[in-house]
């Protein structure tokens, strides 16, 4: 994801002297960071705009390298680093490109899970084609403040569902359940479907408490969505450049 300006400095400033040649690459590298400058306010307004409360990290994700008189580019990305989550420049790509939803790294997690029970036929509990969405019900679910499941319950459902230590599947839960604390459990369609109390029948995961009944849900399974190009990324971006960048080249100083 990269944008480039093209300019002719003369229709911007006019004729220059020989001198001003000479302060030309300076000029120019700093038109281009100020320009850089705008272009991320730009996208992170339009993150505002497209998303529901994103979270700082999206909009601290858009960054640039500074442009020089030696090298007169400046480059506009989104970041694609993120050690202890998702990479914001997957997870928006779809907003920018189209198509299906990044599957985070608790999705991929649990694809790479088996299914514990022996009705999950060796299976994962997640397919390609599948994610697990948290309940909107407060019960067993710790929101952040945005509305969102806490980062630190994923990790602990994922931690348990991988636990090959711990009991992972209703059906045993009650036999073996930890006596004290959360324990979490997959059930797939096959035990939802022998449960006749679920009012909610597709696969997801469940919660119990000090090993009590009843189970509550905290997850359910549903299909990957599919997100139309609603970040105008390169739009924004050219816009933003062909707007400031001549601006900010005519109000540099040429003797």
């Amino acid at each position: 994801m990269q944008i480039t300006i093209d300019f002719n400095a003369e229709e911007i400033v006019g004729k220059l002297t020989e001198f001003g040649q000479v302060q030309l690459p300076q000029a120019a590298a700093t038109a281009l960071n100020q320009t850089a400058f705008e272009m991320r306010r730009a996208y992170q307004q339009e993150a505002k705009n497209v998303f529901k409360d994103p979270v700082p990290f999206t909009l601290n994700a858009f960054l640039y390298r500074k442009a020089t008189p030696e090298t007169l580019e400046t480059v506009v990305f989104i970041r694609d680093d993120a050690p202890k989550g998702n990479p914001p420049s997957q997870y928006l790509a779809p907003h920018i490109y189209g198509g299906g939803a990044y599957r985070t790294r608790f999705q991929k997690g649990l694809s790479r899970t088996p299914d514990p029970s022996p009705l999950g036929m060796g299976s994962s509990i997640l397919a390609p084609n599948r994610v697990m969405v948290p309940t909107q019900s407060p019960r067993g679910v710790r929101f952040t403040g945005r509305g969102n499941m806490s980062p630190g319950q994923y990790e602990q459902i994922l931690s348990y569902l991988q636990d090959t230590d711990s009991t992972r599947t209703a059906r045993t839960g009650r036999r073996t359940a930890r006596k004290a604390g959360t324990a979490y459990f997959y059930m797939n369609q096959t035990m939802v479907d022998e449960r006749r109390n679920l009012r909610n029948r597709q696969p997801g995961i469940f919660m119990r408490q000090g090993g009590k009944l009843p189970l509550m849900r905290v997850m359910t399974e549903a299909r990957v969505p599919t997100f139309n190009k609603t970040f105008q990324f390169f739009d924004i971006g050219e816009t933003t450049a062909n707007y400031f960048f001549p601006q900010f080249l005519s109000k540099q100083k040429f003797l």
